[in-house]
């Protein structure tokens, strides 16, 4: 644990640590964007996807931690541009799948790892009590800025 500071000098790192978070989010949509003509978002549903062979669309919700109507849009522009095909479940034909296309594995081997499913990583390795922490700790900050209603999607997109 670090030494005890300031309560100024504790706010203004908590500040600039939630700006370089931010920040590096940001940084990572524009280089997406740019390189692959894809959004953050949408590369992080493909490399989800290429974990799987076929994968349910409600898992595949379920995985990214978004809403199913969120992952349907996703998808569906994803599969205008010709990186995922839908399919449905064999033995239940009311499920609707999702795999990659051949151009879908090419874009996924070429990409970098979506910064999204890092910190979803990160916090996946974090002890129960460390995630709790974070945990009430955002939602408190959240309940500060009157953000706790705010309808999101995506960091940084539209989707």
């Amino acid at each position: 644990m670090s030494p005890r500071i300031s309560t100024d000098d504790e706010i203004s790192e908590t500040v600039q640590s939630l700006r370089r978070i931010v920040k590096t989010i940001e940084d990572y949509s524009q280089q997406v964007s740019g390189e692959f003509g894809i959004t953050g978002p949408q590369l992080w549903a493909l490399k989800t996807i290429s974990e799987h062979d076929v994968l349910p669309l409600g898992q595949l919700s379920k995985k990214m931690y978004l809403h199913p109507s969120t992952v349907t849009g996703v998808v569906d522009r994803l599969e205008s541009k010709g990186y995922v095909a839908r399919g449905r479940d064999a033995t239940d034909r009311r499920i609707v799948t999702v795999s990659l296309t051949a151009a879908g594995r090419a874009l996924v081997k070429k990409a970098p790892s979506p910064v999204q499913g890092k910190m979803i990583y990160g916090l996946r390795k974090l002890k129960r009590d460390e995630l709790h922490v974070i945990h009430e700790s955002l939602r408190k900050l959240a309940e500060i800025v009157e953000a706790e209603n705010v309808k999101v999607t995506f960091f940084f997109d539209k989707e």
